[in-house]
């Protein structure tokens, strides 16, 4: 008789284990935006590094042809939203060249309160493909949340497309 409830305990126990353990483990899925720095991967450290240094740094900050060219794909593509809720699809080749030419022009490299940074919400990954969901700063407001997409090709991660939004004030 004393077998019974034994029995009984364990095949209660048997049936909550695999809820409790999926529970667990969709509890440590924690967003990336509320890991402390030493727990992000090493891939998601390199992407970071990547977004900063081509994105912020060489492209938004300043107009660094090299810096640009080394991290985004010559097929890049940003999509943004016109007020008439089309879209307008920008290449690559004419964003650079207008920040090339700000550069030429004296209006770049950015200094002080008008510098870009970003800050890492998130960074997705699956095998060779990642999305990052960045808070863009000017100074110190908030002016947009991009979400830019990256492939990793021949061992490197490159930048391909960008969609966002405009934070109101």
């Amino acid at each position: 008789m004393t077998n019974k409830p034994v029995n009984l305990e364990m095949r209660k126990m048997n049936r909550i284990l695999p809820q409790f353990t999926f529970l667990l483990l969709l509890s440590s899925c924690v967003l990336d935006s509320e890991k402390e720095p030493s727990l992000w991967t090493q891939e998601q450290i390199t992407i970071q590094n990547t977004l900063k240094t081509a994105y912020a740094e060489g492209l938004q900050n300043e107009g660094d042809s090299l810096k640009i060219d080394a991290h985004f794909h010559p097929q890049f593509t940003m999509i943004a939203r016109k007020p008439s809720d089309s879209l307008r699809f920008v290449k690559l080749k004419g964003w650079r060249a207008a920040k090339i030419k700000a550069r030429a022009e004296g209006k770049l490299p950015l200094e002080g309160g008008h510098k870009v940074s970003i800050k890492f919400q998130s960074i997705d990954i699956a095998q060779d493909v990642a999305v990052a969901k960045v808070d863009y700063y000017e100074g110190e407001r908030l002016s947009y949340i991009d979400f830019i997409s990256l492939y990793k090709i021949k061992g490197e991660w490159k930048i391909v497309s960008k969609v966002f939004t405009k934070i109101e004030e």
